[in-house]
């Protein structure tokens, strides 16, 4: 007996064929996704943009644009230090806010903002370093408030950001990596020395003209029992006498010997001249 099959049943099979090979597509890539999820790619961060700096003890970090970061899903960093709480990063964090923390006498090396998805998935938004010294442990500013204060590596970022360049100023006290230094004669950092990123070490020894003087605690500090306080013109009462970088306490205050040229041997005992500059207050 002879059976035959029509053209329609011939179409059968591969229609078929076509449906459990699209069957067979749909659950390996369910398979391979969830594969993936399970070894933690998740969905892609947020784009924003984040801006972390420093005015004296306070850093800021500003929220300038870009996805809002709801509550708990961003952590600040200080050297590794979780310090959300602390700049008051228990609210969603938009763009125009600033949260900051006001870092007293501890120090700050670097600042990371860290956003973690759901999933768990960390990754780094934004960091900065900051290198603001600490003054635990009998340090200067454990001793003295300074007058005018300034970051050495926002100085730079300030000097890079300029058309040219920036004065230094006259008694500011610059502070890089637990040194203070501080600013004479009015001096002009140029963008090109600024572009290379040196500390303060670096940067004085290209010049030959004392444009900054670092602070040195080690060294004799001079005060009233060193002369006679009712009377400027009579001498300092021994040697030692102070030269360029000496300091004086006097009045509550303390002052630096900025004397480059004339009398660099005998300054005089009156902390109101040119010869000498404020830069602290005595706590």
């Amino acid at each position: 007996m002879h059976f035959s099959v029509s053209p329609k049943e011939d179409a059968v099979s591969p229609v078929i064929g076509t449906i459990l090979l699209v069957a067979l597509t749909v659950v390996l890539v369910g398979i391979i996704g969830a594969v993936l999820m399970g070894f933690g790619m998740a969905e892609p961060a947020p784009i924003l943009g984040i801006s972390i700096g420093q005015q004296g003890n306070i850093i800021t970090v500003t929220h300038l644009n870009g996805a809002e970061l709801p509550a708990g899903t961003y952590t600040i960093l200080v050297d590794g230090v979780d310090k959300t709480t602390e700049f008051g990063g228990t609210v969603d964090f938009g763009p125009g806010i600033t949260l900051s923390w006001d870092s007293g006498t501890e120090a700050v090396g670097t600042v990371s903002v860290v956003y973690t998805s759901d999933k768990g998935v960390s990754t780094l938004l934004a960091e900065k370093t900051i290198g603001k010294a600490g003054s635990g442990g009998g340090g200067f500013e454990d001793k003295y408030t300074i007058i005018h204060r300034v970051n050495w590596q926002t100085f730079l970022d300030d000097v890079n950001a300029s058309s040219g360049g920036l004065s230094l100023g006259h008694g500011i006290v610059y502070v890089d990596n637990g040194e203070y230094w501080v600013s004479i004669n009015n001096q002009y950092m140029l963008k090109a020395d600024a572009a290379t990123d040196p500390s303060i070490q670096e940067y004085v020894d290209r010049y030959s003209d004392n444009r900054l003087i670092e602070i040195d605690l080690s060294k004799k500090i001079y005060n009233s029992s060193d002369m006679n306080p009712a009377d400027f013109s009579d001498p300092w009462k021994s040697a030692p006498y102070p030269t360029i970088g000496s300091l004086y306490e006097y009045s509550g205050a303390l002052y630096m010997d900025v004397i480059t040229i004339s009398n660099q041997w005998n300054p005089s005992r009156n902390p109101d001249t040119a010869e000498w500059v404020k830069i602290a207050y005595i706590k």
